[in-house]
């Protein structure tokens, strides 16, 4: 985000945006501030871009940036670690509902049959080292409990592509490139290959029903 200031970056939302409502459009306060608030986390634009224009091609019309905040979130949540900008967000989730996150996720990994190249020991490893924390602790860190969840995330992310087959990995390697090829030229080639690769392992994600443990 270093490369991009905040003027700029609300700026090429908007457009984007604006371009794919097919109508005239000026963002709302609210939505300037969740634009604002993603270039404070370190959201690179072309993540952004790429995560509206998700939430348009499913379907949902939407009418303001918070119908793609979900997508948006759970694009740059996927993969390797942003570098926030200011103080972390304020939690949002309980530290049973935390656990039980935990836990759904744990049981499907368990689930799994993963192809001989997918290893989930790693996450296996951390979720469990973390529950046995949630179950002693009263009042734990949230700084590193964002930390220990994004690692987790992490693991799982990079586990997923080799959890699929081969066909699978190549029809969403596909989808991935459609993905990100209406921002081909208009945002640095670096980040569009940064968001296609969160794409595919969110998109893995998805089909493996591994939920995402990040905090927003």
């Amino acid at each position: 985000m270093k490369d991009m200031d905040l003027e700029d970056y609300l700026d090429a939302i908007e457009r984007h945006f604006r371009a794919r409502r097919g109508v005239d459009h000026v963002l709302s306060p609210r939505d300037f501030a969740l634009a604002r608030s993603w270039h404070r986390a370190g959201i690179p634009l072309a993540t952004v871009l790429v995560g509206l224009d998700g939430a348009f091609d499913a379907g949902l019309e939407p009418t303001s940036l918070a119908f793609c905040r979900q997508r948006v979130e759970e694009l740059a949540a996927t993969g390797p670690l942003q570098q926030p900008q200011g103080a972390p967000p304020a939690e949002h989730v309980s530290l049973p509902e935390l656990s039980a996150l935990l836990d759904s996720l744990l049981e499907r990994l368990l689930a799994l049959r993963p192809g001989p190249e997918a290893c989930f020991e790693p996450p296996l490893r951390r979720i469990q080292e973390l529950r046995d924390l949630l179950s002693v602790a009263a009042r734990p860190k949230w700084d590193f409990l964002r930390r220990k969840l994004r690692e987790i995330d992490a693991d799982v992310s990079a586990a997923a592509l080799h959890a699929l087959s081969s066909e699978q990995l190549s029809a969403l390697q596909e989808e991935a490139e459609r993905a990100v090829v209406r921002q081909r030229g208009r945002v640095a080639e670096a980040a569009l290959d940064d968001a296609r690769e969160r794409f595919l392992m969110l998109r893995a994600r998805e089909r493996l029903g591994l939920p995402r443990t990040s905090l927003a």
